[in-house]
C-alpha cells in the first residue's frame, strides 16, 4: 500500500464515529496534538529545551483522557454512553413514567414464570 492510500483509508475510517460521548473531544485531540508535538521534538532533538518543551505537552492530552475517563467512570458513568442510548433510555423512562408500568415490546419472547403467579391461575383453573 502506497502512503496516500493509507492516509485516505485513515481520514475515511476517522469520519465514521457510531459513539458519541463525553470523552470524543478528547479522544480526537490526544492523537492529534501528541503527534504534531513529537514529531516538533523530533525535529528539535539537537536542544534539549525545545525538545522536552514540545514531548511534553504531547503527552498531557493523553493523560487527561485517562483522568477524565476515570473521573467519568466513578462520578458520572452516564457521560460515558452514547447519545442514542441516553435518548432511548430517556424515552422508556418517560414512557414508564406515564403508563405507570413497564410495556413488554416483544411478547413472544416472555417467558411466563407461573411460580409467581397468585394461586388459582396455575393449569387453567379459575380463582
Amino acid at each position: 500500500m502506497k502512503v496516500d492510500e493509507v492516509v485516505r483509508s485513515a481520514i475515511s475510517r476517522a469520519g465514521v464515529i457510531r459513539v458519541r460521548n463525553a470523552m470524543n473531544p478528547l479522544l480526537w485531540l490526544s492523537p492529534t496534538s501528541a503527534i504534531i508535538c513529537w514529531v516538533a521534538a523530533y525535529m528539535f532533538r539537537d536542544d534539549p529545551i525545545l525538545k522536552y518543551g514540545f514531548a511534553g505537552p504531547g503527552g498531557l492530552p493523553i493523560l487527561a483522557s485517562v483522568v477524565a475517563y476515570f473521573l467519568y467512570f466513578f462520578l458520572d458513568r452516564s457521560r460515558l454512553q452514547s447519545e442514542e442510548f441516553l435518548l432511548k433510555e430517556h424515552a422508556l423512562q418517560l414512557r414508564y413514567r406515564q403508563k405507570g408500568g413497564p410495556e413488554i415490546v416483544d411478547a413472544e419472547r416472555e417467558i411466563v414464570q407461573t411460580d409467581k403467579l397468585p394461586t388459582g391461575f396455575r393449569g387453567g383453573a379459575k380463582p
